[in-house]
């Protein structure tokens, strides 16, 4: 039976994670990807997300802002991410994948070409006219 070194990483559990505290606000990163120098930050100031300079005027409208509250029916939607469901609900839109031949692939994808639409319209066109009832 060979030795088998142990170590402390092998041996020990890994400690849980810990939630980080809020996200601090920072100057952005120089080219390369290199974090600045405390000098450099003083030199351009902190930066908010759309990289705008973090003035003392800027903060203190902010926060009067905030403080303020802000009206509900002002406040603009966010738009999901990702494609519109084709569900009726507005839930999630099923996946399915499907192999086909070159000769069905070349097909699909010159009518697709020639009708102005995607390749996935002319699939559930097609299976809609073959099996649901849906228009």
């Amino acid at each position: 039976m060979a030795n088998v070194k142990t170590t402390p990483k092998t041996t020990a559990k890994a400690a849980p994670q810990r939630k980080s505290p809020a996200k601090k606000v920072t100057a952005p990163r120089e080219a390369g990807g290199r974090k600045p120098s405390p000098k450099a930050i003083r030199k351009v100031g902190i930066r908010t997300k759309d990289g705008a300079v973090l003035t003392p005027e800027v903060e203190a409208a902010l926060l009067a802002e905030a403080e303020s509250g802000y009206d509900p029916e002002a406040l603009v939607a966010r738009k999901l991410p990702g494609r519109p469901s084709l569900s009726a609900g507005g839930g999630t839109s099923h996946r399915i994948n499907v192999r086909v031949d070159d000769e069905i692939y070349d097909v699909l994808q010159r009518v697709a070409r020639d009708s102005g639409r995607r390749p996935s319209e002319l699939v559930r066109e097609v299976l809609r006219a073959a099996y649901g009832p849906r228009s």
